[in-house]
């Protein structure tokens, strides 16, 4: 009978006692290191195994998806918060304050004084406080009609680590400057190019850089998106400003108790997002951008609506998706949107 002693580790063969027919002499050392062989075996199938990381790729039974997806995770800690499903109002949540951010005007989605974060819990007790915001908002937004028939107004936007950036928009006089560029950059096949832009370097890729600076460019980007974008801008300002100054009258009034400044709050804030989604939904508006965006490199994914709904809710180094977190709602919306053949 063999006897095993535990899993304890063994060192010597003699240790385990072995006794083959009442004899223990050095005839049998050969079958007793059999034997201890057989010991170790059994010995390491007995040890536990912890199933961790390390043990599983040493093992090799750690699949290369657990693996990528492990070091995504570790890579990008907020990958996995980010993939996971969020709710319906998590999603209008993010929206609303984006659409908030991007215009003066939101109750409860004030920057702080240090311009680097919001502030949700603004103190509407007072009188001057809330009908003094009010004013304040109306002459931002008043004052955003210049900058955008201008070099164009600035914006908030929470990029994809959560910070509070601000960006500009390209105004009315920035577009014209910029078709005179970009005409000039092609009819000198790249001769001239404006800043930050690469010059052709070969024949062939001078004359793609004709037609696209020209045709692309100058006539399309320019002229077909960028003007009418520009005058939507300036038309938002102006009803933003004239929504601020409305909003002074339940402030002064209704706003005196707790119901009234929430029932004002919500009123105004909500009628300020609604119409800045029928502006983005507006032929050359925002979201029409994101909707209509095609790539011939992606294939079938790169088709219009199907581009932008397999896009990343943030990441993408574009200024159509840059400054807004495409969440499942917001591509949902505005992608029906697209589809409505007459829109105001």
């Amino acid at each position: 009978m063999i006897e095993s002693s535990g899993a304890k580790a063994i060192n010597k063969p003699e240790e385990h006692g072995v006794q083959i027919s009442a004899y223990n002499s050095a005839e049998t050392t050969s079958f007793k290191n059999i034997i201890y062989d057989e010991f170790k075996r059994q010995d390491a199938e007995k040890t536990p195994k912890y199933d961790t990381l390390t043990t599983r790729i040493e093992s090799g039974i750690l699949s290369q998806l657990e693996r990528s997806n492990f070091e995504t995770r570790s890579l990008y800690p907020g990958t996995n918060e980010a993939s996971s499903s969020l709710s319906l109002k998590d999603q209008f949540k993010k929206y609303k304050e984006d659409q908030l951010l991007s215009k003066p005007g939101g109750d409860n989605y004030t920057i702080n004084k240090d311009g680097k974060g919001i502030d949700y819990s603004i103190d509407q007790s007072k009188f001057t406080k809330r009908v003094g915001k009010d004013l304040k908002d109306a002459g931002e937004n008043f004052k955003n009609i210049f900058k955008d028939i201008g070099t164009g107004a600035t914006i908030k936007y929470v990029d994809k680590d959560g910070h509070l950036r601000e960006a500009k928009k390209t105004g009315f006089a920035s577009t014209v400057i910029n078709f005179f560029k970009d005409m000039a950059s092609g009819i000198t096949c790249g001769n001239y190019t404006p800043k930050g832009e690469i010059a052709p370097e070969n024949a062939l890729e001078a004359t793609k850089h004709f037609f696209k600076k020209i045709f692309v460019d100058a006539l399309f980007k320019d002229v077909v998106v960028g003007i009418p974008r520009s005058a939507i801008h300036v038309g938002e300002d102006a009803v933003f400003a004239c929504i601020n100054l409305a909003e002074t009258v339940p402030d002064a009034t209704v706003g005196n108790c707790k119901a009234g400044q929430v029932a004002t709050t919500e009123f105004f804030d909500d009628t300020q997002v609604f119409i800045d989604f029928v502006t983005d939904v507006l032929p050359m508006g925002e979201a029409g951008s994101r909707t209509h965006a095609f790539t011939f490199k992606k294939g079938l994914k790169g088709l219009p609506v199907v581009y932008n709904i397999i896009s990343p809710e943030q990441g993408v180094d574009d200024d159509k998706w840059k400054y807004v977190r495409n969440t499942p709602l917001r591509k949902t919306i505005e992608s029906v949107a697209a589809f409505i053949p007459i829109r105001m």
